[in-house]
């Protein structure tokens, strides 16, 4: 729940370098004694479990690639963003690996025709706004739901001197407020897997992003 804090901060440190701005995840520890040893440090963020304190390191590493298609199981999937770029990227994917149903959630519900009249055959496009928990439940409860893949997600770009709470709602309601209703709705679901579309802005900050940092991390 608080994973939000550590996007926010890292754009905080963009937009205003001056201020010092440390995060720590003190959980289950002496948070005096801890914050107290760690603060002459220059370390920008620090995570303490116990008497060890971690941070993170940039290195050298390599990249996986394989042309292996995955046959999906039968069912229905679901995406929420569905008419927006992500989506219908992840739905020509799923079609690709064997997806017989696919429900593309939009808030719009306006449907571009960008598939072969095979391919809309299998998609159902409904409009729906899963940062509202009824949504989200009616959404999920159709049919039976082999997948989700949660890409839907808003732009509200601002400074942070002129950001206000109703700036920050507009990133937090579609992508970390509707996966949580999303999650609460596929509780009781044998789903085959719950995928959660990010931003790089979450790890490394991006200025005028905070609340969209905020709301990917």
């Amino acid at each position: 729940a608080p994973g939000g804090v550590w996007g926010f901060a890292r754009v905080l440190r963009l937009e205003h370098p001056s201020l010092p701005t440390q995060g720590a995840d003190v959980g289950g520890v002496d948070v005096t004694s801890s914050c107290t040893m760690w603060s002459h440090e220059a370390e920008a963020e620090a995570s303490w479990r116990g008497p060890e304190c971690l941070t993170s390191r940039l290195r050298a590493g390599f990249a996986v690639w394989t042309r292996d298609v995955v046959q999906l199981t039968s069912g229905d999937y679901a995406i929420t963003g569905g008419l927006g770029g992500l989506g219908l990227r992840a739905a020509s994917m799923l079609i690709d690996a064997g997806a017989t149903a696919i429900t593309l959630s939009s808030r719009s519900g306006r449907f571009a025709q960008r598939f072969g009249t095979h391919e809309q055959r299998m998609l159902h496009v409904v409009a729906s706004d899963v940062d509202e928990a009824t949504d989200a439940l009616s959404l999920l409860k159709s049919g039976r739901i082999a997948g989700m893949l949660h890409a839907a997600g808003v732009l509200h770009d601002k400074m942070l001197r002129a950001m206000s709470a109703r700036d920050m709602g507009a990133s937090f309601a579609p992508k970390a407020i509707a996966v949580s209703h999303i999650h609460a709705a596929l509780a009781l679901a044998s789903v085959e897997a719950l995928g959660l579309f990010s931003s790089v802005a979450s790890t490394f900050g991006n200025i005028g992003q905070a609340n969209y940092a905020a709301a990917n991390a």
